[in-house]
């Protein structure tokens, strides 16, 4: 990937844990257990008797991630005070490096699948809306360290002058549970891909039983179909566009079913996808007197009533 996936790691613990996240809390909220099937899932398992076995290792990389303005040596020494029976402080610091390099960063990947699923499992009781888990996808971008590598990689944002930014940028999304704010899932890349090709690598992650509110640069029948039909009672909900177009099916003057047009240009590229689809407008406005339409697929009105809708986010 060109940049440690750590950073990623502990950009989403930090958002998981609060601001103050603190490693002797993730040493605390993190299963051993989860750190040997991410290490066996990835063949990282260490085979032989090492020094610094991998179990230790990871948690060395997520110390150097957390703390990535001290050297290695300081963070081995606070590593030591805060697991000592995890990490043995009298290594070289050559051979500390050479097992970052071992490690790889696939256990951290599968570590970070691992516990951000089983925290956002663990927490979602007695705060679905409706039988629903709600989520929203949230996109960002970050800095990464200015190498050859991660400008070669990531790119970086082009400003209109000609002028590149100082650092290479990734390009971040998060599936995040509206509830707690736990980041359930992310995936991040190249700075100049578009968006909502991240988006659509996140919604085989999207739990059943569940509304993903998206904004609305996400719109796109391709999105929002594939969410809806691929799983079970998978939902979205999302604002209309200034310039969407519609035709109107029902009276109701708030909440009522309209027909979208696919366009041709999407049909062209998916040939799966339909003509037209319909799905539910409600009028609402917002808490400063701004009025707005929400579109979803909760076609159900006595199940999913309007008037919790907008506040339901």
């Amino acid at each position: 990937m060109g940049i440690r996936f750590p950073i990623l790691f502990l950009f989403v613990m930090s958002r998981t844990l609060g601001h103050s996240a603190e490693l002797s809390a993730l040493s605390q909220a993190i299963d051993p257990d989860w750190i040997a099937q991410a290490l066996a899932t990835t063949g990282k398992a260490s085979i032989r008797k090492r020094k610094l076995p991998a179990e230790q290792v990871v948690w060395l990389v997520i110390a150097l991630a957390l703390y990535r303005h001290q050297s290695i040596p300081e963070v081995v020494a606070h590593l030591d005070l805060v697991l000592p029976d995890e990490v043995n402080a009298d290594i070289a610091k050559s051979a500390l490096t050479q097992a970052r390099q071992r490690l790889g960063q696939a256990p951290l990947a599968q570590l970070f699948a691992m516990s951000a699923s089983c925290w956002d499992e663990r927490h979602q009781s007695g705060r679905a809306w409706r039988g629903l888990c709600r989520y929203a996808v949230d996109g960002s971008t970050l800095r990464t360290s200015d190498s050859p590598e991660n400008r070669a990689h990531f790119g970086a944002q082009a400003y209109a002058s000609g002028v590149v930014a100082s650092y290479p940028q990734l390009r971040l999304l998060t599936l995040t549970a509206l509830a707690t704010h736990l980041v359930r899932d992310a995936v991040f890349g190249a700075y100049g891909t578009n968006e909502m090709l991240y988006a659509k690598s996140l919604l085989d992650r999207v739990p059943d039983h569940s509304l993903t509110v998206f904004d609305k640069g996400f719109f796109s029948a391709s999105l929002l179909l594939q969410l809806q039909t691929k799983g079970h009672e998978r939902h979205w909900l999302i604002p209309a566009k200034a310039n969407s177009t519609w035709e109107r099916l029902d009276p109701h003057p708030t909440d009522y079913r309209v027909r979208m047009k696919v366009s041709p240009q999407a049909r062209q590229a998916e040939p799966d996808l339909p003509a037209f689809w319909e799905v539910r407008a409600i009028e609402t406005t917002t808490s400063h007197g701004k009025k707005r339409i929400l579109l979803t697929s909760l076609m159900d009105r006595q199940t999913y009533p309007a008037s919790e809708i907008g506040p339901s986010v």
